[in-house]
């Protein structure tokens, strides 16, 4: 088993959410003042004029997945063991597939799972699993519906060990869990990310005055366990967990009893590790972008007037993640090689 690569542990302060974008053609257009607008807001950031939109209200930006009820199929790409690719063939992949040159090396050097693209079409899958394995790489197809992202995982809240068995205690009702330490077959890591910006207006038909700007960060380590015998992994939340399990082994910080409740696993349990969505990420946002939530309401701050409103935009990757976590699975299910998850 390879050694863990303990680099998603550490707080990923280069890599926050970043703050929503819009491009020119979602502008609004101000009637008053014919200057353009973000498409969250309802009335014009200089001038106050209502803007004619329904954008305002809360609303979650759908990913591509959501735009149509048409099944997809992922292709996953991993480079075998001991199999290098050319950079020529690295540079034909990233054209072909919109991505970066260095960004899809790194993602290869894992070993891991890398979904490329998708694709409705069965056809299209087998013309490009058969020029993947071209250029040395071993390839699998993985349906949408497979991802089984509508049945929601088990929030963990600690371990309890025995010989060859091991309880779960779920976060919410404690309920207890057993399965045995054999049934554990894959652990998948990764990191939370949430963005949040507030920000505070007074309006009037005339004029808008800024009052306050907020922004907030979430950072969260996570680790989900799958089971052989179950629909849907173990999650546990890093700052959540209590590392009890790990006896005279637990450590002074969470980081310690993160890689001491890993190397648990890996010597206990026949699991694989994945420990590769940080340098995967770059690559994963063309499949699954970041999810968006823009709102507008009453500002909360205190002897707030009735002319102070507060806009909350935040973005955060769950959704991204969750759905790599069970891609991995699913290849790791219908691939009888193991899949090694090697550090760059």
């Amino acid at each position: 088993m390879p050694e863990m690569d303990d680099s998603w542990l550490v707080a990923d302060t280069a890599a926050e959410a970043p703050l929503r974008k819009f491009a020119p053609h979602e502008m609004l257009t101000c009637d008053g003042c014919l200057r353009p607008n973000a498409p969250t807001r309802a009335q014009c950031m200089y001038c106050g004029t209502p803007l004619h939109t329904s954008a305002a209200s809360p609303e979650v930006e759908p990913s591509p997945d959501q735009d149509t009820g048409e099944a997809k199929h992922y292709v996953v790409a991993w480079s075998g063991e001991g199999r290098s690719i050319d950079d020529s063939d690295i540079a034909q992949l990233a054209t072909r597939f919109l991505v970066n040159d260095e960004e899809l090396r790194v993602a290869f050097s894992t070993g891991a799972p890398l979904p490329l693209t998708s694709t409705p079409s069965e056809d299209e899958v087998d013309r490009i699993i058969s020029d993947l394995k071209g250029v040395g790489l071993e390839s699998a197809a993985v349906s949408s519906a497979d991802l089984k992202t509508d049945v929601a995982h088990i929030n963990i809240r600690a371990f309890e060990f025995a010989d060859s068995s091991i309880t779960a205690i779920s976060k919410f009702g404690r309920q207890r869990l057993a399965a045995d330490l054999s049934d554990i077959q894959l652990v998948v890591t990764g990191r939370l990310l949430v963005h949040r910006v507030e920000v505070d207006e007074r309006r009037s038909r005339s004029a808008v005055k800024p009052l306050d700007r907020r922004e907030f960060t979430q950072d969260q380590s996570v680790i989900d366990v799958y089971l052989r015998s179950a629909n849907a992994p173990w999650r546990i939340i890093v700052n959540d967990f209590d590392f009890s399990c790990l006896g005279e082994h637990k450590g002074l910080t969470a980081f310690d009893n993160v890689k001491a409740l890993i190397e648990l696993l890996k010597e206990s349990t026949p699991a694989e590790v994945n420990d590769s969505y940080a340098r995967l990420r770059p690559i994963l946002t063309g499949l699954w972008p970041l999810q968006d939530t823009a709102s507008q309401g009453r500002s909360r701050r205190p002897r707030a007037g009735r002319h102070e409103f507060s806009t909350v935009t935040a973005s955060d990757n769950e959704a991204q993640f969750n759905n790599y976590s069970r891609l991995v699975w699913c290849v790791k299910c219908t691939t009888p090689q193991p899949i090694e998850n090697r550090p760059v």
